[in-house]
């Protein structure tokens, strides 16, 4: 079943939103095993969009040459293009931009929601360190537990969600997601950055992944992603007490 549905408008063209029944019925369908499995809570869930919607918007994914990227070549990641948030993803495809506002909207919150069990997410609009990713031949992305906090905000990281858009990949090219165990003794999942595939996996300080060899895709190729990270709020002793609206008296 597609999470999205199509309609026509009259402004801009086709457009998609995310369907609030269907996305219930995939939740309902993967809380379990996403509880269950191992070595953390997550789950891959393919067929996301459909293919038809996932393959347009692999087709106007930016491309390597695209001027607003960032590349970052360091010991822990190599060839890999990020950061279109901070010039606000201008030039970005409008169904691009769309997506990563469906990502942060109610239908995809309830959804998180009703599949981990984790209640009150928070999105970021601003997609610190999520939003676009493209890694090229020869990129990796070391082994790794996220930064746990949004600093700006004081909240806390729960979900990383993280959404494919690579047709045709091939698994000689390399750049499977890898989940390891906490002691850094095995890889227990291996997660290909297929066309159409959606990863929602839990926060955790020894929940470490990545996919830490070269990929060895070809020249003019790249592992293509869109992140989104989620949190919640923390209770506070400072906070005031919650009430209902207050109603000034009528006067008469």
């Amino acid at each position: 079943m597609s999470a999205a549905t199509l309609e026509e408008g009259p402004l801009q063209g086709p457009s998609f939103f995310l369907s609030r029944t269907a996305l219930r019925a995939l939740a309902l369908e993967h809380r379990g095993a996403y509880g269950t499995a191992r070595p953390h809570p997550h789950v891959v869930i393919d067929g996301f969009l459909g293919e038809p919607l996932a393959s347009g918007l692999a087709g106007v994914f930016p491309g390597a040459d695209d001027a607003h990227w960032k590349r970052r070549d360091h010991v822990e990641q190599a060839a890999r293009l990020g950061q279109l948030q901070r010039k606000a993803f201008e030039g970005v495809h409008g169904a691009l931009r769309h997506l990563l506002s469906e990502f942060s909207g109610m239908s995809f919150i309830d959804f998180l929601e009703t599949l981990t069990g984790v209640q009150g997410l928070i999105p970021d609009p601003h997609f610190r360190g999520a939003g676009l990713h493209l890694t090229l031949r020869g990129g990796h992305l070391a082994l790794h537990a996220d930064f746990n906090r949004d600093r700006f905000r004081a909240l806390s990281r729960r979900l990383t969600v993280l959404y494919y858009l690579n047709p045709g990949w091939e698994a000689a090219w390399g750049g499977a997601l890898e989940l390891w165990n906490a002691d850094l003794s095995r890889c227990e999942a291996r997660i290909a950055p297929v066309l159409d595939r959606l990863v929602v996996m839990a926060h955790g300080d020894t929940h470490w992944h990545g996919h830490p060899a070269a990929l060895e895709c070809p020249e003019g190729r790249g592992r293509a992603a869109v992140a989104a990270y989620f949190y919640t709020a923390e209770a506070s002793p400072d906070a005031p007490e919650a009430h209902s609206a207050l109603w000034a008296p009528v006067r008469r």
